[in-house]
């Protein structure tokens, strides 16, 4: 029996016959020694994190889409089922290259693509040996949908019982909520954050970049990587219940304080209500700074950096509950000194030669165009797939999560369907099959 087989299925074929409790402890003891001579025989030659690893994913939109391109990043075999003719709704969003969508590409890069129309007998019969042989399944349909294709993870677990399979949605597997249509917008609306984004006196604002499904991708990555350790482990998989929804609660700093003292948190503007001073700054010419100088030594450094140490032992400004008391008065002080520059970064440079926290508020232009962004990685050329004649690459965001043994190598995305024949095939539909089914599903679905 090979070590990967059992690593990979959670199944054992033993032709043993004692009693169960001493089998139980042999295939324990079997499974512990196996696996870590595999992974001490590996050490030397692994080079990406999730080599080996096989995912199925049914993903569509955002987080969904990107958790499952981290892990192809890190190695893993990504097979993206799509929608015949239309694929995943992201293809149909702006801005568009080659009339395509760009954001598309990049949640969906380092993976495989194939085609099929879930509720034909057809994509039934080749899923279920698909699923037979993956480590990780990964969905986000509404709680309920897979189950109608008997692809949930009741029935994936009776084909592959060792599988770690994620459910991504917005507001979870259980619960009342659970069958909420929703987006990454809803989420932000029902955890809070949109109460404590604006300014005191005017309406909740949404974040400007999709919090929501950020938050979910990496608690997705976290928690399928999580699992994959206790698998590591035990040979156990298990299902991963991912919602946008408790991403954005877990990540509410303010709950606490409303729980337990009727704090009654909202929108506060640009300004924190708790710790001071930790907010934008403005000066002359409509420009601004943002200072995070709330701590007793940060707040003696912007004293020193503003001229005026003795403020840091001014009973008015000593301590945050006083500088919070005395706000105004004090946010007068510091913008007035700010004013006194004619750049802004000339401000910003003294501070931080002082040691103060400070930045400029960067554009997405200006992330864009800082060289150090570059040189970090943060940015980096996304080869295009076969589709694309006038741009073979594109400007994207680079790896993020940065291991010095196995760093990220993230690879294009791919066409919608590019990986038909490669995958179907393999397992077990013929060409010819594979050829009706594409003629037969092109005026099911409705291309983007």
């Amino acid at each position: 029996m090979k070590t990967k087989e059992f690593r990979h299925r959670g199944q054992v074929q033993s032709g043993i016959k004692k009693n169960k409790n001493l089998l139980a402890l042999k295939l324990l003891c079997y499974r512990s020694m196996s696996t870590l001579k595999s992974l001490y025989e590996r050490s030397e030659s692994v080079h990406s994190l999730f080599e080996g690893i096989k995912v199925l994913d049914f993903t569509n939109n955002a987080a969904g889409p990107n958790a499952a391109a981290l892990l192809g990043d890190f190695g893993a075999e990504v097979i993206k089922v799509e929608r015949p003719v239309a694929g995943d709704d992201s293809r149909g969003v702006q801005p568009r290259m080659e009339g395509q969508s760009i954001l598309y590409h990049w949640f969906n890069r380092s993976k495989k693509s194939v085609t099929l129309a879930l509720d034909d007998p057809r994509s039934t019969a080749v899923l279920k040996r698909m699923l037979a042989d993956m480590d990780i399944v990964i969905e986000s349909f509404p709680p309920g949908v897979m189950k109608k294709f008997n692809l949930d993870y009741d029935s994936v677990v009776k084909i592959n019982p060792g599988v770690v399979y994620c459910s991504i949605s917005v507001c979870g597997q259980t619960g009342k909520y659970k069958t909420k249509p929703g987006f990454d917008l809803i989420a932000q609306g029902m955890s809070g954050l949109m109460d404590l984004t604006g300014e005191p006196d005017g309406a909740p604002v949404k974040s400007g970049f999709v919090i929501g499904d950020s938050v979910g991708t990496l608690n997705a990555f976290a928690g399928i990587a999580a699992a994959m350790y206790h698998k590591l482990r035990t040979g156990e998989g298990q299902h991963i219940d991912i919602a946008l929804l408790d991403g954005l609660l877990s990540a509410n700093n303010l709950l606490e304080g409303a729980a337990n003292m009727a704090t009654h948190p909202t929108r506060s503007g640009s300004h924190s209500k708790v710790i001071f001073p930790y907010g934008i700054y403005q000066s002359k010419n409509k420009q601004s700074a943002v200072i995070a100088a709330f701590t007793a030594g940060t707040f003696s450094r912007l004293c020193i950096a503003m001229g005026k140490p003795e403020f840091s032992e001014d009973p008015r400004f000593s301590s945050n509950i006083s500088r919070g008391e005395n706000f105004v008065e004090f946010k007068r002080i510091i913008e007035e000194w700010l004013s006194s520059f004619e750049e802004i970064a000339d401000a910003i440079e003294v501070m931080e030669a002082n040691g103060v926290p400070a930045c400029k508020i960067y554009s997405t232009d200006d992330t864009l165009a800082d060289p150090v962004y570059w040189e970090r990685g943060l940015f980096t050329h996304q080869e295009m797939p076969p589709s694309f004649k006038e741009h073979r690459t594109m400007i994207s965001r680079g790896p993020w999560i940065r291991l010095s043994k196995t760093p990220a190598t993230p690879f294009r995305s791919a066409d919608l369907g590019e990986h038909n024949s490669e995958v179907l095939t393999h397992y077990g539909m013929s060409q010819e099959e594979i050829d009706q089914c594409v003629r037969d599903w092109e005026n099911k679905f409705k291309k983007q």
